[in-house]
């Protein structure tokens, strides 16, 4: 993994856009200032950068070296303090309690998507929340970015069946058609899943 996000972060400008993900926007009340936020999966920073600039305390999570240097790089540039952790997803283990996690088209192999999940809830204070939107099985049929190997995609079903047995309360979970508009690398309708979880 490391290696094919280095690859794809390597080139020029933000693969992915400098604006925040649009779901995350629609659901900025849910961060608070000077919450504690854990972006996994974060990349170049688009995500993290909008929050540390609302005044929560931010850290960034990804594996890829090159895209946490250009996050670091803008962070300086925005005058905004984020916490960089470089690490695999599988290797990361929850250090403390945070009031937010959130994830935005992660990719993971669907065998490890139930020790993510568990680790998220784990890593949230009772009352915290799960924000994330990740790619559904069904964005195998659009061209709007993503990978197209089904086993990095995610089931609507399946996380129906986990979460029932997991510690938390759904507030939101469902497959959608959207249109993305995220710089060179989401582009045009694609089938995503969106959740909102928060730890009992």
């Amino acid at each position: 993994m490391q290696e094919l996000w280095n690859e794809k972060f390597s080139r020029d400008g933000f693969l992915y856009g400098t604006e925040v993900n649009s779901f995350i926007k629609e659901n900025e009340d849910i961060f608070k200032k000077d919450f504690k936020v854990l972006c996994l999966g974060e990349g170049e920073g688009r995500n993290a950068i909008f929050l540390a600039k609302k005044g929560l305390h931010v850290e960034a999570l990804d594996a890829s070296d090159i895209g946490l240097k250009k996050l670091q790089k803008r962070s300086l540039e925005e005058n905004v303090a984020i916490t960089i952790r470089h690490t695999l997803l599988e290797n990361w283990q929850p250090h403390g309690k945070y009031d937010v996690i959130l994830s935005t088209y992660t990719h993971v192999d669907q065998n490890e998507q139930t020790d993510m999940f568990v680790k998220v809830l784990d890593g949230l204070k009772s009352g915290g929340f799960f924000i994330a939107e990740f790619f559904s099985i069904d964005q195998l049929h659009f061209e709007s970015g993503g990978p197209k190997d089904i086993e990095l995609l995610y089931d609507l079903g399946n996380l129906y069946q986990l979460f029932f047995n997991l510690p938390c309360t759904i507030y939101k979970l469902s497959q959608e058609i959207i249109e993305l508009k995220e710089g060179k690398g989401h582009n045009g309708e694609a089938s995503v899943i969106r959740i909102i979880l928060k730890r009992n």
